[in-house]
């Protein structure tokens, strides 16, 4: 491959990049969610604690609350149709998974004890029409690490 061909192939991940650091930088506002019931009281307890969490206070609440963080995300996006606040999760949860790529066991375990796949929760997002939603579907199994989630 030429150089060109190397920075063309590099664009599209630098654009991704920019467009997660940009959803990063939108803090959601999860009290408005919940005020209009469209989120539990214990899912915006637990984002509101993961979101202000730092890496290793993170490390503790994957540990201790694992089940509950995959139900929560899994919750959100479920019920949150707001493309923005679907972004966010999604990059939330990209991020949890790129620290440290054995955490897909969470959503794994826990679609196992609701009877489902862990597929079964993102398939939906892949009928979105926002493309960046799109991409933060389909990388994981597309990451060196976590190919069981194509599995």
């Amino acid at each position: 491959m030429d150089i060109r061909g190397a920075v063309d192939a590099a664009v599209p991940t630098n654009i991704i990049a920019a467009k997660a650091a940009e959803v990063r930088a939108n803090m959601v506002n999860w009290q408005s969610y919940l005020q209009s019931q469209m989120i539990s009281a214990e899912d915006c307890e637990f984002i509101k604690k993961f979101e202000m969490a730092n890496t290793e206070e993170k490390q503790a609440i994957l540990a201790q609350e694992g089940h509950q963080c995959a139900k929560t995300f899994l919750n959100l996006m479920a019920h949150i149709s707001k493309e923005q606040t679907v972004q966010y999760i999604l990059t939330l949860i990209d991020d949890t998974l790129q620290e440290n790529h054995q955490r897909v066991n969470i959503f794994f375990d826990y679609a196992k004890k609701t009877k489902n796949t862990a597929w079964s929760y993102f398939l939906p997002m892949l009928n979105r029409q926002d493309l960046f939603t799109v991409h933060m579907v389909i990388i994981p199994g597309q990451r060196e690490g976590e190919e069981k989630w194509i599995s």
